[in-house]
Formats: structure tokens, C-alpha cells, sequence
């Protein structure tokens, strides 16, 4: 399984109590259900080709210029658009989403690694990217990283930005849980950096993965050069409808974040107290080393109604001893710790 929240097994989503995927555990918020509505009564009409209002919107939230804003169908047709850019090669810093590769490897792209762990449980410094570096290659980094939920402080991308420039690359930035740790964000720097693409996505923090709602942005002279590929009519009468009405509600998006940071880190020491390896996160999940294959515990995870998200497709991670974890409400995190806690007991005390 190359992502989680794979609800439609069994009887459908309302079986299942899913730690796989990092979405907002209350669903979409009111002011997002009322502007779903109000979308529905565009559903007759071809939304705007130009994504005018949209756009306008976007640049609102984000703090950069119209022009330099793309509104997408999701996160990931962001990161496709950036898979088409004029490069040498693709070099990937992992553990990360395996859409980047994908995408890299589908446009005939060369692609190397870099591995962002060390020893046990540590992160390195970006700054150990610069010796991979080759001549035009494009570099992709998720901040905070994916699965493992570190976050990168922005000196640091701005660094290892400065040294893509000096090999004539480009830099993609994958800033889809960025919303959890915005003080993490390069998105501005776009105005005084050709080299720098950055993606986002807004389905995680407002619950609503099914509308598809995400973003690229970029300096224009490199948007135009990337438009012939995005589809016509990119966003649904619900995805624009939706994006029209976030800037009047940040404050509420920024308190929900507030709200994850402290469901996380009772989740995290729930993790510790039974015995797992909790890497600090600044994201909507939690990565866990059990330090013992975890297959048997996410297959009686499953028979209890409840998914967790195994990490065998995550490079150097995928030792079977790893699961990412969503951060719930405190009543599922509590379920999902009990219900561990009976597993894992049981197991040593057969």
C-alpha cells in the first residue's frame, strides 16, 4: 500500500477508525461545509478556465503576488507540474512521499537519493545534500518531512536552496502539512528566487481530501512554462468555492493547528509509554519505531476496526518496524493506545 486512508474496503469509511491518513479528525469545519454549498450552485457552469478569484485568494493566504500563484487539484498535481520542469535529473531526499520518484522516473528523469537519517532515530542538517548535487537537477524536499514529521527551519532550505542555484538547479519544496509549522515556510522567498517551486495542499488541515485542493507557486516566467501541462478547468465548482472563502478564515486553520500540536504530543508519549521510539514531529502524524516487526499488530489494528499506516514503501524506514500515525481527537488516540497496548501485551503473554 503506497498511501493510507484506504477507507473503501470492507463495508466503506464508516467502518473504520483511520490512523493511515493525516486529515483533520472532525471533518471539514462548518465555514468549509457552507462553502461547499454554496459551490454546488456552480455545478451547471465550466468553472473559470483563469481560476481568477482563485487565485487572488491563494495569494491572500500565502502572502505572495497573483501571478505567482497556481491553484491545483490537489498537492499532488502540484508536484506532477514541478515533475515537468527542463532538468537533468531528479534527486530526492528520503524518506519521502513516492509520488516524486514516480513522477520523476514517468517524465524519463535520472534519479538519485539522499538520505535525510543517520545512526538511529537522528535527522542530519540539509547542508548534507550539497556534496550530491549535480549540474541542473532538480531537487525535492518534503518540510516537515514525510513520514518522519521533522521540520527543516527555513535557514536551512534557504541554504540548500543557495546551493542548487550554484549548480544552475531547481529546488521543489513539498509544503503539504506546512499549515502545522508555518514559521517552517519558504513560500514567500518565491519573489527573489527563479530556482524555487513550492507545493502545498489544503486538504489535510480543513478535512477534505475528496474535494482535491492544493497549489504551486512559482515566479511567473516559470508558471507560464509549466501551464501547457496543468488540465483545463483545474479546480471543481467545490474546490474554488472553498478557496475563495479560506482568507477570511486563517484564524480558525491557524487554531486548528494549535489543537494538533497538543493532540501530537499525547499521542507521542502514549507511544513511548508502550515502548516505541516517537520521532518529535511538527506535523499531523507521528512516526514510531517498535523496534519488532509491526505487521502482526497493524493486521489486529485492522481486525479491531482501527488502519494504521505501515512504512515498508518509506527508504530507510522500511525495515518493518515503523508505523506513521495520524493525529486524532484525544477519544481515538486513547482507543488506538488501549487497543495497542491489548495487542502488544497479549503477544508477549501468549
Amino acid at each position: 500500500m503506497a498511501h493510507g486512508g484506504n477507507v473503501w474496503q470492507g463495508q466503506g469509511p464508516g467502518e473504520w477508525l483511520d490512523f493511515s491518513a493525516n486529515i483533520r479528525p472532525e471533518g471539514p469545519p462548518a465555514w468549509v461545509c457552507a462553502a461547499l454549498r454554496d459551490g454546488a450552485r456552480d455545478a451547471a457552469y465550466y468553472p473559470d478556465l483563469h481560476m481568477r478569484r482563485e487565485k487572488e485568494a491563494l495569494a491572500r493566504c500565502l502572502g505572495v503576488k497573483t501571478e505567482m500563484t497556481c491553484p491545483t487539484a490537489g498537492g499532488i498535481a502540484a508536484l506532477e507540474l514541478a515533475a515537468r520542469l527542463d532538468t537533468t535529473g531528479a534527486l530526492i531526499l528520503t524518506p519521502c512521499f513516492s509520488e516524486y520518484a514516480a513522477f520523476a522516473i514517468h517524465q524519463g528523469h535520472k534519479t538519485r537519493t539522499v538520505s535525510l537519517l543517520y545512526a538511529k532515530h537522528a535527522v542530519r542538517d540539509l547542508a548534507c545534500v550539497r556534496e550530491a548535487l549535480f549540474a541542473g537537477c532538480t531537487v525535492w524536499l518534503c518540510n516537515p518531512l514525510n513520514p518522519v514529521g521533522v521540520a527543516f527551519p527555513r535557514e536551512q532550505v534557504l541554504q540548500l536552496l543557495a546551493d542548487v542555484e550554484c549548480v544552475g538547479g531547481w529546488l521543489v519544496v513539498d509544503e503539504a502539512f506546512i499549515e502545522y509549522c508555518p514559521e517552517h515556510s519558504v513560500v514567500t522567498e518565491v519573489a527573489g528566487h527563479e530556482r524555487l517551486l513550492v507545493a502545498g495542499s489544503m486538504t489535510k488541515i480543513l478535512g477534505i481530501p475528496g474535494v482535491r485542493l492544493g497549489y504551486l507557486c512559482a515566479q511567473p516566467r516559470v508558471l507560464d512554462g509549466l501551464a501547457p501541462y496543468q488540465r483545463p478547468w483545474e479546480l471543481n465548482c467545490f474546490a474554488a468555492a472553498v478557496l475563495r472563502a479560506l482568507p477570511e478564515h486563517l484564524p480558525e486553520r491557524a487554531a486548528d493547528a494549535v489543537r494538533n500540536a497538543q493532540r501530537r504530543e499525547m499521542l507521542r508519549n502514549g507511544l513511548e509509554q508502550l515502548g516505541a521510539f516517537a520521532y518529535p514531529s511538527e506535523a499531523a502524524f507521528v512516526l514510531a519505531d517498535f523496534a519488532r516487526p509491526v505487521h502482526p499488530l497493524a493486521e489486529a489494528m485492522r481486525v479491531r476496526g482501527i488502519l494504521v499506516r505501515e512504512c515498508m514503501d518509506f527508504a530507510g524506514i522500511d525495515d518493518g518496524c515503523h508505523l506513521r500515525l495520524a493525529v486524532k481527537e484525544e477519544a481515538a488516540q486513547k482507543k488506538l493506545l488501549a487497543a495497542m497496548q491489548e495487542v502488544i501485551v497479549c503477544g508477549e503473554n501468549p
